[in-house]
């Protein structure tokens, strides 16, 4: 079974990164007010507060999948060249973009909002594989 063969030390490494560059992007400096006015959010209030700490676990174990499914794709493909690696990063993001750009054009979000959101996953996960290049 593949999921015996993953080196998790490389997938919770790349979790970890995933996650990290999650907090730069969305970032009001660099992002974040793009995206909070694309989704017509304003500034947290004291009850979304509360459950930040929540939302945060929950992003952090969707970046782990998402680095396992990453890993899995290393060990089927074999990367033997960096550029080869940020191709698998950019294979799995496709899937990604697409299913962000379909939902968002039925709820009639703008494709600015769809560059946004879907951004982030395709520098998220290049950088996944990138970090699992170093663990081959």
């Amino acid at each position: 079974m593949i999921l015996l063969k993953l080196n998790y030390l490389a997938v919770a490494v790349s979790a970890v990164a995933y996650f990290a560059i999650g907090a730069i992007y969305f970032n009001p400096k660099v992002v974040g007010a793009a995206w909070m006015k694309g989704h017509n959010l304003g500034e947290p209030t004291e009850e979304d507060k509360k459950g930040m700490g929540k939302m945060m676990a929950i992003t952090f174990v969707y970046c782990l999948i998402g680095s396992v499914g990453i890993g899995c794709m290393m060990l089927i493909i074999q990367p033997t060249t960096w550029l080869v690696g940020a191709k698998i990063g950019l294979l799995a993001s496709s899937f990604v973009f697409i299913s962000i750009a379909m939902s968002y054009m039925y709820t009639k979000k703008s494709f600015r909002l769809v560059l946004i959101d879907s951004g982030y996953h395709v520098i998220g996960l290049i950088a996944a594989s990138e970090i699992q290049m170093l663990f081959l």
